[in-house]
């Protein structure tokens, strides 16, 4: 039971560590690893719990895949159910050949699951009794890299014994956390399209040059809304939308490669084919003012009307209608630095 507390705790520990574009595991490196922890005997064996401590030492191919040797000592266990008077202690001793699969979460924070084959010694202390298998183990970890070379380390692996030992079958829960120590990763930062990102982390490489960038090297986007009304029956662009207009206007000349849908719309009176060529000329009216008095490129500014089909408030009250009679457009873009 307290192992299993001990791993469900080393999950809840994994997930709570926050999520950012930093070092992570990289392929072609070597990788040792000093731990320390608990082991738990099964309820087999007559050994109560412990200290154990452990030295792998590993070499990744990729970013995902990985294999490592790793030897862990659990010295001086008490056994359990002596008698009054008595004592006695064992020293456990497991080898183990692990092949380890990393998932490649883009953060620091690297998840992995590890399998592999072993061996297992344990040595009566007192009495010099000994026992020795081949084993097989699998586990889960995670790795938390501060920076390219030291990463934080947790680990629950299950080993199991093949040799049965007075009909009872070896096994045991390891939980142990410690540092890994990375060797070969790449030295400083190569940016190729001078965002700021190391190329190793950037997931948009190429950018242009002064654009905004978030921690992945990607362009920042950003938007602003249009929304003008219009009198019954009419597509003129009403004098007090003036400003509202020319913020798009310098929303576009601000952001050279953005672009624009503007949606013409109306209330229900009317016949529906009617409203919908109303519709695209409140549209074109919209993005003829950009043009005329702001100097956009009408290529830059497609106009869509769409009738009395999307209303946004009630159709059966003037204030609902005079909602409804209108243009709008939401214009994004890359931010850019000035």
């Amino acid at each position: 039971m307290k192992s299993k507390i001990l791993i469900l705790a080393l999950m809840a520990i994994a997930v709570s560590f926050p999520s950012m574009a930093a070092a992570q595991m990289e392929g072609n490196t070597l990788h040792l690893s000093p731990m320390a922890g608990v082991i738990f005997p099964g309820h087999d064996v007559g050994l109560k719990n412990g200290a154990v401590f452990g030295l792998g030492l590993g070499y990744n191919f990729t970013k995902n895949w990985g294999i490592e040797g790793f030897a862990s000592l659990a010295p001086n266990l008490d056994w359990k159910d002596l008698d009054p008077g008595e004592t006695g202690d064992s020293t456990l001793f497991l080898g183990r050949l692990n092949g380890l699969y990393h998932f490649d979460t883009g953060t620091n924070f690297t998840p992995y699951v590890t399998v592999g084959v072993g061996a297992i010694n344990a040595n009566g202390d007192d009495d010099g009794s000994e026992y020795s298998s081949f084993s097989a183990n699998g586990g889960v970890g995670f790795k938390y890299f501060f920076n390219e070379y030291v990463a934080l380390r947790a680990e629950a692996n299950e080993v199991f014994g093949f040799k049965k030992q007075d009909g009872n079958r070896v096994d045991a829960t390891l939980v142990t956390a410690g540092l890994t120590f990375q060797f070969g990763a790449p030295q400083g930062c190569v940016d190729s399209d001078g965002d700021g990102v190391c190329d190793a982390y950037d997931k948009c490489p190429g950018t242009p040059a002064g654009y905004k960038v978030d921690a992945d090297g990607c362009p920042i986007t950003v938007s602003i809304t249009l929304d003008v009304k219009f009198d019954f029956d009419k597509a003129v662009v009403k004098p007090q939308y003036r400003a509202e207009v020319q913020k798009a206007a310098d929303f576009l000349s601000a952001h050279p490669g953005s672009s624009a849908v503007v949606e013409g719309h109306t209330d229900s009176r009317g016949a529906d084919d009617y409203n919908l060529r109303l519709s695209q000329r409140r549209a074109d009216a919209v993005r003829d003012y950009l043009v005329s008095q702001f100097g956009v490129n009408a290529s830059r500014v497609q106009a869509v009307g769409y009738g009395e089909s999307r209303p946004i408030a009630t159709n059966d009250t003037d204030a609902g209608r005079a909602e409804n009679r209108r243009v709008v457009g939401v214009f994004s873009g890359t931010d850019i630095d000035r």
